[in-house]
């Protein structure tokens, strides 16, 4: 593993000196952009009558092509848990929702501010966790944060905060495999299924996720029996679907461009094509009823 700052600088592709200086003026090197949260229909997403909006802090310049060199010559070459889906090479939002079919209950949620929650010294211990040293470890957390947070719109944070949920990953895979469940993640958005009612222990995932400081959307939870939307695709007991709004959007193109259309026919043939290939990890199970929405509020 990387032990000193040279090595650093000599896999980073930078003259040290440089590094240095991006770190002393780092605040030089990040942008503020705000988005407004679209609702599932692609509207203004409204709260109380409020736009909700989304606060970005893209890098730019030497420190964004410095943090690309990050991803692509250390992060990427760290484990990542098998049951990590999101921001991870090769892998899609089709491939994880793959994994809960044929599965007749479906807990999902969704971490509340996933990256502004993982904070310094969470990227710091992870950095520390693979072995850096305490000197090249604080380097790269002081080259992937941004005001002691992890910034929304770095190149490096996805990863990031994949590795830094590792530590609450092992024990909620463990929990899975003690309860016979499937747990996958998609950055911030946990699955969990089984062929078996599991509604009882959905508890302990919440406060599993909270023990350790992330917040959970208490509107993105659910868990269900019938149609479940996981990662964007409708999970059915012998196939995945297209959601009723991506059907819309791929049926009413007229003011789309041509790449838009081209991409949405592309990711529906994917769909269609996941369903033509084998079921190797999922568990068929008939579905028989049950309701839209079974629990509580969460």
């Amino acid at each position: 593993m990387i032990n000193t700052l040279t090595h650093l600088a000599f896999e980073l592709k930078f003259k040290l000196p440089e590094i240095e200086s991006i770190i002393n003026n780092i605040d030089k090197f990040y942008y503020e952009k705000v988005e407004i949260k679209p609702d599932k229909f692609g509207n203004p997403k409204l709260k109380n009558g409020v736009i909700q909006k989304r606060v970005l802090n893209p890098s730019i310049t030497r420190l964004k092509l410095l943090q690309k060199n990050i991803q692509r010559n250390i992060l990427l070459k760290l484990e990542m848990p098998d049951y990590a889906f999101g921001a991870v090479k090769g892998k899609d939002n089709v491939q994880n929702a793959k994994q809960h079919q044929g599965k007749k209950y479906i807990f999902t949620t969704d971490l509340k501010s996933f990256f502004p929650s993982i904070n310094h010294k969470r990227v710091f211990e992870m950095f520390r966790s693979f072995n850096f040293s305490p000197t090249v470890a604080r380097v790269l957390t002081q080259l992937t944060t941004f005001k002691g947070r992890l910034p929304q719109g770095a190149p490096t944070s996805p990863t990031v905060a994949n590795l830094v949920f590792v530590k609450t990953g092992k024990k909620l895979l463990e929990f899975a495999k003690e309860n016979k469940l499937t747990f996958t993640s998609f950055v911030d958005d946990l699955t969990f299924s089984a062929p078996t009612d599991f509604k009882s222990k959905a508890q302990f995932i919440i406060e599993t996720l909270q023990a350790d400081g992330f917040k959970i959307s208490h509107n993105k939870t659910n868990y269900k029996t019938k149609m479940p939307v996981v990662t964007g695709v409708v999970v059915k007991n012998n196939k995945l679907s297209l959601t009723d709004n991506f059907k819309i959007k791929l049926n009413n193109t007229e003011d789309s461009t041509p790449e838009r259309i081209k991409g949405l026919q592309q990711y529906a043939a994917k769909v269609a094509k996941t369903n033509s290939s084998p079921l190797l990890t999922a568990i068929r199970q008939p579905l028989t009823g049950g309701l839209a929405l079974l629990g509580q509020t969460w």
